[in-house]
């Protein structure tokens, strides 16, 4: 089934973090920290290149583009495994040494709900 809600989140590795010990904190802990949680349904990360201060159409998109290393995006299939998945870390809460307290400093962090525009089949 595909995901109806997401939470997206754009964040910067703080400053005197590496890559290497980043990514190792990342994919070796806080990942299967949140995986851990039966009620999200998947995470994908997006690294980003450049902020794009022009659309398609050649408008501005801002006067100052947000500048920031990446944005998170964690899946859920409804509201009900969102609030399922908060209350989960309510009773297994992850140790602060293992938390992105100290790693990651959050730009934004909001719920979105999701709808797609897709190519009608040909």
């Amino acid at each position: 089934m595909s995901s109806t809600l997401k939470a997206i989140l754009g964040y910067n590795i703080v400053e005197g973090v590496s890559i290497e010990e980043y990514e190792a904190w990342l994919w070796d802990i806080h990942y299967p920290d949140l995986l851990a949680n039966p009620f999200i349904d998947h995470v994908e990360l997006n690294t980003v290149l450049r902020p794009i201060t022009t659309t398609s159409a050649g408008t501005a998109t801002a006067e100052t583009p947000l500048v920031f290393d990446r944005i998170a995006e964690l899946h859920f299939i409804d509201h009900e495994a969102y609030a399922n998945y908060l209350n989960w870390f309510k009773e297994n809460p992850i140790p602060r040494e293992r938390s992105p307290e100290g790693r990651s400093e959050f730009v934004f962090y909001v719920l979105t709900e999701v709808k797609k525009a897709e190519r009608p089949p040909s």
